[in-house]
C-alpha cells in the first residue's frame, strides 16, 4: 500500500493526531483536508504537549505538510501556530508548509457571526465551537467570501471585502450586535499578507507535479464522520464533508490516489456539543469514562459526552467512508470496568434494526441492545503485543471485529506515542 487516508469515525476526538503521527514517519508527505481550527491535534512526545488545531501534526516530524483548498483558514490563528511551534524549535518555512492559494479565509468576524446566531438560536443551539466554521463555509457556498489568492491584488481584495462586510452588518444591525470596520478588516490583512502568501500554492498543479509521482502521501481530516454536512446527524454536524473522498476534491487528486482508508474508533464513544446519541451514559459510569479519559475538547475545553461502543453508528461510518482498517483508540480507558458493554442493534417501536436512522427523530427514539462483557480489570498500558493483553480484552476486540466484519491493525492503549500496538502491517 502507498498512499493512506486518515478520519474519524464517530463524532469526532477519537485519537486522530496521535496515529498520524505515528505513521508519518512512513510517509513523505502530511495533506490536510478539510474543517478549520475548531477540531485539535493533541499529541504527547516525552514532556512535550502539542495542540495543533489548523497546522497538519507532520511537522513536528518534519515531513512536507499540505493544507488543501477545503480547509477555512483564520490567518491569524495560522500564524500563531507557526510561531507556537518555532518557540519550540520545530522548523516550518515555505519548503516544509504549503497552502492552497483557493483555501477559504476565515475572518474575525465569522466568529463574531457565529456567536450571535447561537445567542440568538438559545435552546435550539446547534453547539458550535464559536470559532466562525460554519459562517466562513457559507460565504465560500454563497461566492461571496475571501480565497487565499485574494490577497495578492490590495484592489480586487478591497471590493471582495467590502462587499463581504456589506453583506454580513445586516445581520449585526439586525441582532443588535456592533457593525463590522471594513477599515479595521483591511488593514489587518494588509499586515498579514506578506506572512501567508508565501506559504500559498496552485495545489492542483503541486500534488500532480512529478515532484509527487513516486511520494507516499497521508492524508488528515479533521472532526469525525458522524459529523459530516451530508451523511452526518444534521443539523449537529459541522460545515464541511469529512468523509475521505474530500480528500481527492480538496487537493485537485484522482480519488484512487488517497489510497486505503483507516478509520479511527474509540472503544467507547464521545460527543461533543448538542445533537443525539444513542449509547451516551447519563449516569457514574460515563462520568468514569470521562475521568479516565480526560474527555475534554482539546481546543474549547468543553467536557464531551460518553457512552459505550456503539458498532451500529461505526458501521455507518464504514460504508460512508469506505473504511478498509481500523484503528481502536483509549483500550486502557476501560481497564477498571468490571463490565463492558457493545451497542450491536437498535430498537426503535417494536422492531430491531441493525442500521443508523438519517432523521434525528428516530435517532432521538432508538435504544441500544448491549451485548455485555465481562471487564479485564487489568492495566493494559505498557503491553506491546496484542497475546500479552488480558484474554477479556482480546475478546473485546474480537467482538468489534466480527460486529463491523473490518480488521483492526492498531491498538492504542495509553497517551504517549508508543502506547499503540501494531496488530497488523498495512504500511
Amino acid at each position: 500500500m502507498k498512499n493512506l487516508t486518515i478520519v474519524g469515525a464517530q463524532w469526532g476526538d477519537e485519537g486522530k493526531g496521535k496515529i498520524v503521527d505515528h505513521l508519518c514517519d512512513k510517509f513523505d508527505a502530511v495533506l490536510r483536508f478539510q474543517g478549520g481550527h475548531n477540531a485539535g491535534h493533541t499529541i504527547v512526545i516525552g514532556k512535550e504537549k502539542f495542540i495543533l488545531s489548523i497546522l497538519p501534526s507532520g511537522l513536528i516530524r518534519n515531513k512536507l505538510c499540505i493544507i488543501g483548498s477545503s480547509v477555512v483558514i483564520d490567518p491569524i490563528h495560522l500564524l500563531n501556530e507557526i510561531n507556537l511551534l518555532k518557540k519550540k524549535k520545530i522548523n516550518i518555512s515555505t519548503n516544509n508548509l504549503k497552502i492552497a492559494n483557493n483555501a477559504s479565509i476565515l475572518l474575525p468576524f465569522h466568529s463574531l457571526i457565529d456567536k450571535a446566531r447561537e445567542k440568538e438560536l438559545s435552546k435550539k443551539k446547534i453547539g458550535t465551537t464559536g470559532r466562525g466554521i460554519g459562517p466562513c463555509y457559507e460565504d465560500k457556498i454563497a461566492r461571496r467570501g475571501l480565497k487565499i489568492y485574494d490577497l495578492e491584488d490590495t484592489n480586487t481584495l478591497k471590493t471582495r471585502l467590502n462587499n463581504l462586510i456589506n453583506f454580513h452588518n445586516i445581520f449585526l444591525k439586525s441582532v443588535s450586535q456592533k457593525k463590522i470596520s471594513f477599515k479595521k478588516t483591511f488593514k489587518l490583512l494588509l499586515s498579514i499578507r506578506k506572512k501567508i502568501l508565501p506559504f500559498s500554492v496552485n495545489i492542483n498543479e503541486f500534488v500532480n507535479s512529478k515532484l509527487f509521482f513516486k511520494k507516499k502521501l497521508l492524508f488528515e481530516g479533521a472532526q469525525g464522520l458522524m459529523l459530516d454536512i451530508d451523511h452526518g446527524t444534521f443539523p449537529f454536524v459541522t460545515s464541511s464533508n469529512t468523509i475521505p473522498a474530500t480528500a481527492a476534491s480538496s487537493l485537485g487528486l484522482k480519488p484512487s490516489k488517497i489510497g486505503h482508508i483507516l478509520g479511527i474508533m474509540k472503544a467507547y464513544t464521545t460527543r461533543v456539543g448538542e445533537g443525539p446519541f444513542p449509547t451516551e451514559l447519563k449516569s457514574n459510569i460515563g462520568l468514569e469514562l470521562a475521568k479516565n479519559g480526560h474527555e475534554f475538547g482539546s481546543v474549547t475545553g468543553r467536557p464531551r459526552r460518553c457512552g459505550w461502543f456503539d458498532a451500529v453508528q461505526c458501521k455507518k461510518a464504514i460504508n460512508i467512508a469506505g473504511i478498509d482498517f481500523i484503528a481502536l483508540t483509549k483500550i486502557d480507558v476501560l481497564d477498571n470496568f468490571e463490565e463492558i458493554k457493545i451497542c450491536y442493534k437498535y430498537k426503535m417501536g417494536k422492531k430491531n434494526i441493525d442500521f443508523m436512522p438519517s432523521s434525528n427523530k428516530d435517532l432521538n427514539n432508538v435504544k441500544p441492545l448491549y451485548k455485555t462483557l465481562k471487564g479485564w480489570c487489568e492495566k493494559t498500558t505498557g503491553i506491546k503485543n496484542k497475546i500479552n493483553l488480558p484474554k477479556k480484552a482480546q475478546e473485546f476486540i474480537k467482538v468489534i471485529e466480527a460486529l463491523l466484519n473490518v480488521p483492526i491493525v492498531y491498538l492504542s492503549n495509553g497517551p504517549e506515542r508508543n502506547d499503540i500496538i501494531n496488530l497488523k502491517r498495512i504500511t
